[in-house]
């Protein structure tokens, strides 16, 4: 699924104060609208990307500074395989997660990823990409034994909430060039957020798009999906026992 790449270091972004400026010149409401959201994104945040917006759908996004936490909001079409490319020139730490948006409609929705890249171990996983000759690589496999257990999270940082996937770190990691792919087992599409790093260090270029990420975040503007997450959560996995069965023999805890 690659194809051109796009780089991730945020260093082409538009000056950060030339945002602040013309927030300041449209109103007083702004620049309380501005100072607010930096708080909560400097406080709490990963720097926010959104697909198809900050970085083209179909290609691998490529991240040079592994330790800064991101957040990738993405959606998965039919059969999709998103892909995360990670340069790494010395030893460091690779973290990497998911969460899905905490809907009505993905009560049963997970992902798989994996992490694959040098000094990893072999794995008998069948995945949805090839793995280059030398490399291993550490896959999770989605599913829970009881879905109405699985766990979920609110996030100061889109005033929302997330139900929590599964997370890896990878300590140290050996120099080299790494890729972090996600994938729903069944090919079912849906929305997701892929997490790499886990470091809040922040400069101009990624509050900037902060501030313009975040309103659009909270509003859910960026899913593709309507996300029902009002009313009894319990009631959303009260499904008959045979489509929860059926469910369950296609994952693993």
């Amino acid at each position: 699924m690659r194809s051109d790449q796009v780089n991730g270091d945020g260093k082409n972004a538009f000056p950060f104060y030339t945002l602040i400026v013309n927030k300041l010149i449209i109103s007083g409401w702004a620049l309380t609208t501005v100072s607010g959201l930096l708080g909560t994104f400097l406080a709490h945040a990963h720097v926010p990307y959104i697909e198809g917006k900050d970085y083209p759908e179909g290609q691998d996004f490529v991240i040079h500074d592994v330790e800064q936490s991101k957040a990738f909001y993405a959606y998965l079409d039919a059969d999709d395989v998103d892909g995360f490319e990670i340069l790494l020139d010395a030893p460091d730490r690779i973290y990497v997660s998911t969460l899905i948006p905490f809907c009505r409609e993905y009560a049963y929705y997970d992902v798989n990823f994996a992490l694959i890249g040098p000094g990893l171990p072999a794995t008998h996983e069948e995945l949805p990409v090839e793995i280059p000759a030398g490399q291993g690589a550490v896959v999770h496999i989605a599913g829970f034994k009881d879905w109405a257990e699985r766990p979920f999270m609110y996030e100061m940082f889109s005033d929302r909430k997330y139900f929590e996937g599964r997370g890896y770190t990878q300590k140290p990691a050996q120099p080299g060039t790494y890729r972090f792919v996600v994938w729903h087992g069944r090919g079912e599409p849906g929305d997701y957020i892929a997490i790499i790093g886990r470091a809040e260090e922040f400069g101009p270029s990624d509050m900037q798009l902060a501030v313009v990420n975040t309103p659009i975040i909270r509003r859910k503007e960026e899913m593709r999906s309507a996300c029902e997450d009002s009313g009894n959560f319990a009631a959303w996995f009260d499904r008959d026992d045979i489509e929860s069965n059926d469910m369950e023999s296609n994952h693993q805890e």
